[in-house]
């Protein structure tokens, strides 16, 4: 029956507004961008707002940005609303990203996890990422990958994950070179100068391993 979900993309006040009480519940305020800056996505990088709705409910909102140039999509927020969490609602949802039409041309799925090592809140973090494991997902390894650095605070640690329509074991290094430049110039607004993003992109090696 989990597979009867409906994903469609937010184009009315109301979607958004159900979209956004997800949001709001799912993360603390640390994880969070202001809503201003998710309208600004969406209006200027084609950042797609979606939610599932299950028996007309809505049960999952995410954000999805197709990747220009490359066939990656990044996966911004994912989160399944407080009623439906433990139902495996969220990997139905993962699972049929692939299978809307606009999506064709896309291959993996790229999106970020907090380092488990790293917090207080250790136990949750390594439950999201046994989530994602059991969608299908991959860690990418070889580098270290950082969030920018907000509100003069210092660059957070984390993992990067992948969902790829074929069971890939490592990833061409460029490419992600590619994709990550790609999500710090337009998904956190930084240039291509900035100092966190190249320290990244100099110790990406010629072939990212995927474990």
């Amino acid at each position: 029956m989990l597979n009867e979900i409906k994903i469609n993309e937010v184009k009315t006040d109301d979607e958004f507004n159900q979209a956004i009480k997800i949001y709001d519940e799912a993360f603390p305020e640390g994880e969070k961008r202001p809503v201003s800056d998710i309208k600004r996505n969406i209006i200027e990088n084609n950042e797609k707002m979606l939610i599932a709705k299950y028996n007309d409910t809505p049960v999952v909102f995410s954000m999805i940005w197709p990747i220009a140039g490359t066939d990656f999509l990044f996966l911004d927020y994912v989160a399944v609303s407080k009623d439906y969490r433990g139902k495996g609602i969220g990997s139905v949802f993962l699972e049929k990203i692939f299978e809307i039409s606009e999506n064709d041309a896309f291959n993996h799925m790229i999106f970020e996890v907090e380092n488990p090592e790293e917090g207080e809140n250790k136990k949750q973090r390594v439950a999201r990422i046994k989530f994602y494991r059991r969608a299908g997902a991959r860690t990418v390894t070889g580098f270290k990958y950082f969030l920018p650095p907000r509100n003069n605070n210092k660059a957070q640690e984390m993992k990067l994950m992948i969902i790829s329509r074929k069971n890939v074991k490592n990833v061409n290094g460029k490419k992600i070179q590619s994709v990550l430049a790609e999500i710090y110039t337009h998904i956190y607004n930084r240039n291509s100068n900035d100092k966190t993003l190249n320290g990244i992109l100099d110790d990406i090696p010629e072939d990212v391993p995927l474990e």
